[in-house]
């Protein structure tokens, strides 16, 4: 949503961080899933993320492509230090879940993070395609 929010504001150029990896979660696919590892009456602890392999600088390229916006906006890859001002707590550099339970169990729907973030951006900024 911050993408979102300084596109909103007319920014032409974004500052986004290349060295951060991380696995997208779509609170959709997520209740899904919740669903129906509760219908399986399978209890516990369980990782449930989104699918693929992706840093933060990638998610943000994918939806500028979404929203076809690659002739207009600028996206500039920047290190965690572009940042520390404004968001000062260290973060790791690799923020990566797995759904390994989900996979033993045979329960995992969480689909590929790419697909949850077109069908997102539809559903919920349909004004900005």
């Amino acid at each position: 949503q911050k993408i979102m929010l300084q596109l909103k504001q007319g920014k032409d150029e974004l500052f986004i961080v290349d060295d951060k990896l991380g696995t997208p979660t779509y609170t959709h696919d997520f209740a899904h899933n919740v669903k129906l590892l509760l219908e399986k009456e399978y209890w516990g602890l369980y990782n449930m993320v989104c699918g693929g392999i992706t840093g933060r600088y990638e998610v943000a390229i994918e939806l500028i492509d979404i929203l076809h916006l690659r002739d207009s906006i600028k996206v500039t890859p920047v290190t965690s230090d572009f940042w520390k001002e404004e968001y000062f707590a260290d973060r790791p550099p690799s923020e990566r879940l797995i759904d390994k339970k989900l996979n033993l169990r045979g329960v995992n729907i969480m689909r590929d993070w790419k697909v949850c973030l077109k069908e997102y951006i539809n559903s919920y900024y349909q004004n900005y395609l």
